[in-house]
């Protein structure tokens, strides 16, 4: 493959520019991010319909889809799940905008790596959500969705705490943990609902007896009547016992009976609920009919009483609902954050370092350098240099496959040897083909560990504005252009680049590298539409 580098007169970037009294609104729109000061568009001045159609057939043949897919099954909540895609679908962001997505990914990786415990699977914010919908419309709190309400309030205060160990520990951790250290301490967590909650409700849902004294009367007295009703059951039960009548207690609609499963007259007289041949009989006896009548009641009763515990736990829940509201906006927005760094840690991401051409030679600042992943070389090199640097840059889907491949291998491993143990235990010799079998899985990883994604080095000098790549068909050429435009849209959303060594990213190529990727894929000039899971790419 020969990348020829074409040199002319700086390519011109269009730049376009781009308080509520109440506490609660006003957080909440500072939680929202910022409007940015100096927006860029992702290509030229150019008709909005045609740019749109461009940019998603760009993002389809990119298969950015199946990456954002990848990002969010980091998340540890459904809200953030899908609240990390529709942030990775939004790939039409100004440079400030990038900036800012890329601090909060390099605050998650060294939160996570000071072992802040970001774990959010414990939140079901879908419960949550729909408590604070409930709650809005002036309808009673359902046990369960209070739980999660608790849960989401106490994995805030465990966040805060932990924030704030660290930061008495060395107060240089609020800058390194910045912006998330500030979205932290300025979130609400009120204790007085949890405790209220923890009151009246039990972990899985149900109200507590000690929840109020009606409700405690009420359930005595059902269990008080349960009781004689299967006494009452095993006395006739017993009476009717020969070999010729099988009798059992069972429950119809809430009322003890008796199935009869047989035509046989029966000693005790009672009310014909439901008959059939197979079924059998339901009898309920009339001794049992006053017991069940004042079951139902106290059964009422006991809805009654937790209903009430239920509304006042609304109305405690209704006097916070702000805080309530905005903490799940902030735990959601965490989740997805931390999801752009768990998967950039996983897939050993650097941070990228981008800037605008009117900042060449400034060095980068620190807020956007904490994160980066230098060697001791690369921290030498000039931004006067180069406007893209990425030696040893692996497509990310490509790399995933692979990684998928050796998992799944490595368990077919595992499998195969623990069945031909089982057979051996139970001595069932099936001759040489499990060995064969287990034999060609084992190579099938020794393969998959030889043949290791090659990565591509992309540098592009500063001077230097056009490429023009050639070489034979499956060279390498597609997947080029596609790592250099999957790079440009991961920083773009805050994602690290998944290379071995730092990388210096251009705005003005940062925008070009889009357009590399527009033309290939929108007039199909360079490369070819075939998906890369088509195994066509090395």
């Amino acid at each position: 493959m020969f990348v020829a580098p074409i040199t002319r007169s700086p390519i011109p970037i269009c730049s376009t520019t781009s308080s509520s009294t109440v506490a609660a609104v006003s957080r909440l729109s500072r939680l929202r991010g910022r409007p940015c000061a100096h927006s860029r568009p992702l290509l030229g001045p150019v008709d909005r319909s045609s740019k749109a159609s461009a940019l998603s057939d760009s993002l389809k043949i990119l298969e950015w889809d199946k990456l954002c897919d990848a990002v969010a099954s980091f998340a540890g909540t459904a809200l953030g799940r899908d609240a990390t895609k529709a942030q990775l679908s939004s790939v039409d962001v100004c440079f400030d905008e990038s900036r800012r997505l890329l601090e909060e990914t390099a605050a998650a990786v060294e939160l996570i790596k000071y072992g802040a415990g970001l774990d959010f699977t414990r939140v079901n914010t879908v419960l949550v959500k729909a408590a604070i919908t409930r709650v809005s419309r002036g309808s009673l709190l359902d046990g369960v969705e209070a739980v999660a309400v608790v849960g989401l309030i106490q994995l805030a205060e465990t966040l805060q705490n932990t924030l704030k160990a660290a930061l008495k520990e060395d107060a240089e951790w609020y800058n390194r943990f910045m912006p998330l250290t500030q979205m932290l301490l300025d979130a609400v967590v009120r204790q007085s609902f949890v405790k209220t909650a923890q009151l009246m409700i039990d972990e899985d849902g149900s109200v507590k007896d000690s929840a109020s004294s009606e409700l405690r009367r009420s359930r005595d007295q059902v269990r008080v009547l349960e009781q004689k009703l299967y006494q009452l059951m095993d006395k006739l039960i017993r009476q009717e016992n020969n070999e010729t009548s099988t009798l059992e207690m069972c429950i119809v609609n809430g009322r003890c009976c008796i199935k009869v499963m047989t035509n046989r007259s029966t000693t005790f007289d009672g009310l014909l609920l439901s008959s059939g041949s197979r079924a059998g009989s339901m009898l309920e006896p009339i001794a049992a009919v006053p017991l069940n009548d004042e079951l139902q009641r106290a059964r009422a009763l006991v809805i009654k009483a937790e209903e009430e515990v239920l509304s006042k736990l609304a109305d405690k829940m209704l006097a916070e609902i702000d805080d309530i509201q905005i903490l799940l906006q902030i735990i959601i927005r965490l989740d997805v954050i931390t999801a752009r760094a768990k998967y950039s840690l996983a897939y050993d991401g650097t941070f990228p370092d981008i800037y605008m051409p009117s900042h060449i030679g400034r060095e980068p600042s620190d807020s956007l350098s904490q994160g980066a992943t230098t060697s001791s070389a690369s921290s030498q090199l000039s931004r006067r240099n180069w406007k893209l640097y990425m030696p040893k840059s692996y497509h990310p889907l490509l790399l995933k496959r692979h990684r998928e491949d050796l998992h799944n291998a490595k368990k077919d491993v595992v499998d195969a040897t623990a069945e031909i143990r089982r057979n051996l235990l139970g001595k069932h010799i099936e001759g040489n083909d499990g060995d064969t079998h287990l034999a060609s899985m084992k190579l099938r990883v020794s393969e998959l560990e030889k043949n290791y994604p090659v990565p591509v080095d992309l540098m592009i000098t500063e001077n230097t504005n056009v490429l023009v790549i050639t070489g034979p068909n499956t060279g390498g050429k597609t997947i080029s252009l596609k790592t250099v435009g999957l790079a440009s849209l991961m920083t773009k959303t805050g994602l690290y680049i998944v290379m071995l060594y730092y990388i210096i990213f251009s705005c003005q190529l940062f925008l070009l590298s889009a357009g590399i990727v527009f033309v290939q894929m929108k007039f199909n000039i360079l490369g070819n539409q075939h998906p890369m899971y088509f195994n066509l790419f090395t």
